[in-house]
């Protein structure tokens, strides 16, 4: 589920209970379906709050893992940018002169009706904005946030296009073993823009180590439009490493009951039939290339799923039809970077039907106790 703060002034005041009224029911009911976590008390109340010791573990982990601070990442991919603002305009077709429109009234009156948002350093367009838009220093802001929240976690700063839209990648505590050396790691992406395709969002994913596959997207914790109020909303967060690992405990708790079911072939093509059927026969040429495309994607991953686990099961076939859509499908069969972000975008959007039905079906094989 997915949900939008818009902050604009009428919600200004209640912004915070807003938000801890959206995160608490739904932190509550993945909570309840959790399987224990390791941080108990004698009591047996989960606590996912991280003590001094602890922190402190897991900021040396992080380190063991390649993460860094945000801003020496962004640094590193020059994403940390200053930006300037130049008003748009138009060459008049009769007089040759360069003409700036401008608000005829109200607060803005004369001052630029739109603008261009350039790096200060290359003069790269990195958006066309109006000019009630508000003045920002890039994502330096934004940058310092998530230091401030997640000290020493940055393992990566993806850069699209000139700038103009980034995702920031942190790792968070320590994974989850799975059994058999299969782990699963709580991270969270933050996307943001300067284009306004993107408001700023934290959104949790738990990524399988073994084959880099994204999984358990439910949807951003926090999402904020690029307001006057913009910064100083930002700084205020509550919930993102709770949600996070409710997240990756709920994902556990799938993946320990989808691997306590076998996995045959036979089963996975029957699976694979229903998922992706054949083609009308009218059907155009591209229709069937692309279904065609789909299914050898997903016979390929099958294969070296198997490969690493003998033994298949529905949690290899689940992930067989995941790593197929996010690694071959949704990047086109190819490996650069656009392709690349294409996928990552697609899965931050949670554009996963393959493995969301994938997961239904396989799910509703384990609810409707089917013997296997």
């Amino acid at each position: 589920m997915r949900s939008t703060t818009d902050n604009t002034s009428e919600y200004e005041h209640n912004w915070i209970d807003q938000l801890r009224q959206r995160i608490e029911p739904h932190a509550q009911a993945v909570a309840d379906a959790m399987v224990p976590v390791p941080r108990q008390d004698d009591s047996g109340i989960v606590d996912f709050s991280l003590d001094d010791d602890t922190l402190a573990r897991t900021i040396a982990a992080r380190a063991n893992f390649g993460a860094d601070s945000v801003r020496a990442v962004a640094t590193e991919k020059v994403a940390d940018f200053d930006v300037t603002y130049a008003p748009s305009g138009y060459i008049h077709p009769v007089t040759g002169g360069h003409v700036i429109p401008t608000y005829k009234t109200g607060t803005y009156r004369g001052e630029p009706s739109d603008q261009y948002i350039l790096r200060a350093d290359t003069r790269d367009v990195v958006g066309n904005m109006s000019g009630r838009y508000p003045t920002r220093d890039g994502y330096k802001h934004v940058f310092d946030t998530l230091d401030s929240m997640f000290p020493n976690s940055c393992e990566g700063i993806t850069v699209y296009g000139s700038g103009e839209r980034v995702v920031v990648e942190q790792v968070l505590d320590e994974p989850f073993d799975l059994g058999n050396g299969d782990l699963i790691q709580p991270y969270i992406y933050t996307r943001m823009s300067l284009n306004g395709t993107w408001k700023t969002e934290i959104i949790p994913i738990t990524r399988r180590i073994s084959c880099e596959n994204m999984l358990g997207h439910v949807g951003q914790l926090v999402g904020v439009r690029a307001t006057k109020n913009h910064d100083q909303l930002l700084t205020m967060r509550a919930s993102v490493v709770e949600m996070s690992m409710a997240q990756g405990q709920a994902l556990k708790r799938m993946a320990q009951t989808l691997g306590d079911q076998n996995f045959t072939d036979l089963m996975f093509t029957q699976m694979m039939d229903l998922l992706l059927p054949t083609p009308d026969p009218e059907a155009h040429h591209k229709t069937v290339t692309a279904w065609q495309s789909k299914r050898v994607a997903c016979n390929s991953s099958w294969r070296e799923e198997k490969e690493n686990h003998p033994y298949p099961t529905m949690w290899t076939a689940y992930n067989a039809m995941q790593g197929a859509e996010q690694h071959r499908i949704n990047t086109g069969g190819k490996t650069d970077e656009k392709a690349r972000q294409r996928a990552l975008t697609k899965a931050l959007d949670g554009k996963t039907p393959i493995a969301d039905a994938a997961e239904q079906y396989l799910m509703g094989l384990v609810l409707a106790e089917e013997p296997f």
